[in-house]
């Protein structure tokens, strides 16, 4: 055993809010108290980051800010628009003081894999590369960490809770919503929007496009696991499964994609003759392939999601006649 290794810190575990939806309840408290957990969530992350621990830290970091981003979103209604447009700012800036740190994790994330898919002819190239790529998240991890200790960045995180508050004191007039009425129509209306979209897809259509289809798809589970206490259980579950099954197929694209795009800007000022130059050329090929044969895995997952008879039981769930029943 290494006695000068630190410990390691342990992820945070999530949080229940305070105050969770009920069928009856007005839907403004429990929404108030889902996202100040969710933003306390990520900050609990910000020691991992900084220490640099655990890729995890950040990228539960992200994800909880995320969550906040699509619940103000998707609940639109329930802020005032200045409100709205200044959490959406705040949260916004810190998802994109990060988004170079992470976009270079999740690459390096899959070295091993690159070394396996090459010949072993393009190794050294590729090493060189990969060294290269480890000097840019070196210095992304400094800057992410000096932007973490900043006042700036804790005026924000004050500034955030602020308008958290200012929320639960000063409602809308849709934040009196019975929330089983609320979540069950913005799920409808949600549900139809991410349907055209699926229906739109084809072989034709552009990574921008797809884009567009795996946020939509993100909110729409955002909005099912939100609601999924005053949801009929074994329904929510299985259109919770689904969802994910479809988001894993846009989600692997998507790093495709992302890979794809970062290998062009890599290549487009670099000399020819370089063996990382070959290597990083060869690896965008391997993508390339890859990123055509998971478009075709992604049209497949769309046609499974958007059956008739998938459609059917979902609508039929979430009829907002029923709610007039009982």
């Amino acid at each position: 055993m290494n006695v000068n290794k630190r410990d390691q810190l342990k992820l945070p575990k999530r949080k229940k809010p305070e105050i969770v939806l009920s069928a009856s309840a007005e839907i403004f408290l429990p929404t108030f108290h889902t996202l100040n957990a969710e933003f306390q969530h990520a900050k609990r992350h910000e020691r991992g980051i900084i220490r640099d621990d655990n890729s995890e830290f950040l990228h539960q970091y992200r994800v909880a800010l995320r969550r906040c981003r699509a619940l103000i979103s998707l609940l639109k209604s329930l802020f005032f628009p200045q409100q709205k447009a200044m959490l959406n700012n705040e949260f916004k800036t810190m998802m994109q003081k990060t988004n170079r740190l992470r976009d270079l994790d999740v690459f390096l994330y899959k070295m091993d894999d690159y070394f396996s898919c090459l010949e072993h002819s393009h190794h050294q190239g590729l090493t060189c590369f990969i060294d290269e790529l480890q000097d840019a998240r070196r210095k992304a991890y400094k800057d992410t960490k000096k932007w973490l200790k900043t006042d700036n960045y804790e005026q924000q995180c004050l500034l955030v809770q602020g308008l958290l508050a200012e929320m639960e004191a000063n409602q809308t007039e849709e934040g009196h919503s019975a929330s089983k009425v609320f979540g069950y129509e913005i799920i409808q209306q949600h549900f139809q929007g991410t349907l055209t979209l699926c229906h739109r897809l084809d072989n034709q259509s552009t990574d921008n496009v797809i884009h567009r289809l795996r946020i939509r798809c993100k909110k729409l589970r955002y909005l099912l696991e939100y609601f999924s206490p005053i949801l009929p259980p074994q329904s929510s579950k299985e259109q919770i499964k689904c969802m994910k099954q479809l988001q894993d197929e846009l989600g692997d694209f998507n790093d495709l994609s992302i890979q794809l795009q970062f290998l062009s800007y890599y290549l487009k000022d670099k000399k020819t003759t370089t063996r990382r130059y070959k290597a990083a050329s060869q690896l965008k090929s391997i993508t390339q392939q890859r990123h055509g044969e998971s478009k075709l895995q992604v049209i497949k997952q769309v046609e499974l999601f958007s059956t008739q008879e998938k459609v059917i039981t979902f609508q039929s769930v979430y009829k907002i006649d029923k709610l007039t029943q009982g």
